[in-house]
């Protein structure tokens, strides 16, 4: 049997990490000014922010996915026997999941399934790769998803955002404020939503207890699963999975970057890391 996996660009897996899973990536669409680009196609997460500075107003993501994951769905569906859909949780992106929702409803002949991942960005991808893992080890579409579901309530997610100011903009985390000291916060999720974990004076140490947090809740006894998030971010992004790669024995360690589409909401110089043990 032949599962095709299917997840988004909001996951932030590069098309790299996809190709060598097997999986599809739907780009989702930012509208700036009156006009809408493409994830992945019509810009890069660098020009995004450029672009951004000079905007009239703060953009936003184009809501609806139904038309790219109907276009998934058909050219799938005469190439596999199922298709599993990783999405985003609709706890913090409920457009995704209704989009996804209607375009299953719009295809005949292939079994569809969508799983929550209760998880956002790099935790996102992790439980995609579990899918992926099983697809291509020859599963059938009910196992897929069960590989999926069994990683989903492991994985640790971490990041701290250079800027809280386009979280808050962007409407994904209301809970907090901007504060005019400064000040650095950690975020989490809880529940498929994105959460304060804690605030520190500066981003140094924000970053120190990224690092320690992977120490506290990663065990070295079993292999480890672990994707480091990144906007404008690539070179600490690297030395941080180098870091991870020196103290763990690690089943699999990629970079997860932002596109525009996360852009909207993760500001330049944030940093996460997401991880499971097996």
């Amino acid at each position: 049997m032949t599962v095709a996996v299917v997840i988004d660009s909001s996951s932030a897996m590069t098309q790299e990490v996809a190709a060598n899973y097997h999986i599809r990536i739907v780009p989702l669409t930012v509208l700036l000014d009156g006009k809408e680009y493409t994830d992945w196609i019509d810009w890069t997460v660098g020009e995004f922010y450029e672009r951004l500075k000079t905007a009239k107003a703060w953009p936003k993501s184009s809501g609806s996915a139904q038309g790219q994951l109907y276009k998934a769905f058909e050219e799938l569906r005469d190439k596999v026997d199922g298709i599993a859909v990783v999405a985003i949780s609709p706890a913090s992106s409920p457009a995704f999941w209704t989009s996804a929702l209607g375009a299953k409803g719009l295809v005949e002949d292939i079994p569809i399934e969508i799983i929550d991942s209760n998880s956002v960005i790099a935790g996102h991808c992790l439980v995609a790769t579990a899918a992926a893992r099983a697809a291509l080890a020859g599963a059938s579409l009910e196992d897929v998803v069960k590989a999926a579901r069994s990683v989903i309530p492991k994985v640790n997610y971490f990041f701290n955002v250079g800027s809280i100011e386009y979280f808050v903009k962007g409407g994904h985390a209301t809970a907090l404020k901007s504060d005019p000291k400064g000040e650095s916060h950690v975020l989490t999720v809880s529940e498929g939503k994105v959460v304060p974990f804690a605030k520190y004076p500066t981003r140094a140490e924000a970053r120190d207890q990224l690092r320690r947090l992977v120490e506290e809740k990663a065990r070295k006894d079993t292999p480890l699963h672990a994707s480091v998030f990144h906007a404008a971010a690539k070179e600490e992004a690297e030395e941080f999975k180098k870091e991870i790669a020196s103290e763990y024995t690690c089943a699999e360690l990629f970079i997860a970057e932002a596109t525009p589409v996360l852009a909207l909401h993760v500001s330049p110089d944030s940093l996460g890391v997401a991880f499971y043990n097996e």
